[in-house]
């Protein structure tokens, strides 16, 4: 072997040993780093920069300028149940719940319970809970507390999240 040989064999050996330290240190130290800041983010199984997280999972709080009030909602929604009108109270219950309580509505004898609501008068505000695009009410029926959940869509109308 030649000296030039020797030579290039040892500053190639010397530029891998740097690069293999380079890379050990980014693995152990710069990536534990850039996680813990919180730059870095593993989600379900894949790695995320904060930029490419806010871009695949935008925010998911929303305040809409309020067009409704959960009470109106609330009495629409009974006297649509008093008359039998169950297409026009599902108007007022979210989305994702309107199959739930289509189902329950068209029994007639769940029907009739719906049809022993209390007059909006008579529900009270749980103003420790309620925040934002979430309204909790309750009443007392026959010693009895049952819940009625608000929540407001996007378009800022207040509708039945559970009832």
């Amino acid at each position: 072997m030649t000296e030039k040989t020797k030579k290039v064999l040892k500053i190639t050996g010397i530029m891998a040993l740097v690069f293999f330290v380079l890379l050990l240190l980014f693995a152990f130290v710069l990536i534990p780093i850039l996680v813990n800041t919180g730059y870095l983010t593993k989600f379900d199984g894949k790695w995320y920069t904060s930029r490419q997280l806010k871009k695949a999972f935008p925010t998911q709080y929303y305040e809409a300028p309020a067009k409704n009030t959960p009470e109106e909602v609330y009495t629409a929604f009974r006297e649509a149940v008093l008359v039998g009108d169950v297409e026009g109270a599902l108007g007022y219950v979210t989305i994702e719940k309107r199959e739930k309580y289509k189902m329950i509505l068209v029994e007639e004898k769940k029907l009739d319970n719906y049809k022993m609501l209390p007059e909006v008068g008579k529900i009270k505000k749980n103003t420790n809970e309620s925040r934002g695009n979430f309204a909790y009410y309750s009443y007392v029926d026959n010693q009895q507390e049952y819940s009625i959940e608000f929540v407001k869509n996007r378009d800022g109308y207040w509708e039945i999240d559970m009832i």
